[in-house]
């Protein structure tokens, strides 16, 4: 079973969902000044607020982790990757109802 999270009513799932309809690719970097003091919820921020405004509710092959370039030593990014998608009512509501 995939490990499932909601977050600002987007469903992140750690793993694939039989019926979720992947729309396109979710790779996403939160870095830049300050990137040190960012965590996962920036990380979650800001691929939820791109799920809604395209219209998706969740996120499915949800991977995440921290990344830092190799010229700029101090500089660490969280980096998130998947599939941006849109569950079912049915499965949304029900995955949500979980976290409540």
């Amino acid at each position: 079973m995939a490990f499932v999270t909601v977050f600002k009513g987007v469903v992140f799932i750690e793993g694939d969902h039989p019926r979720a309809v992947k729309r396109f690719n979710a790779e996403t970097r939160v870095g830049g000044f300050g990137a040190q003091l960012k965590n996962l919820d920036d990380l979650k921020n800001t691929m939820a607020v791109t799920a809604i405004n395209n219209g998706c509710n969740c996120v499915v092959n949800f991977t995440y982790g921290q990344k830092s370039k190799l010229i700029a030593i101090d500089d660490v990014a969280f980096v998130g990757n998947g599939f941006y998608a849109v569950l079912p009512p049915q499965d949304y509501n029900s995955i949500v109802s979980q976290f409540r």
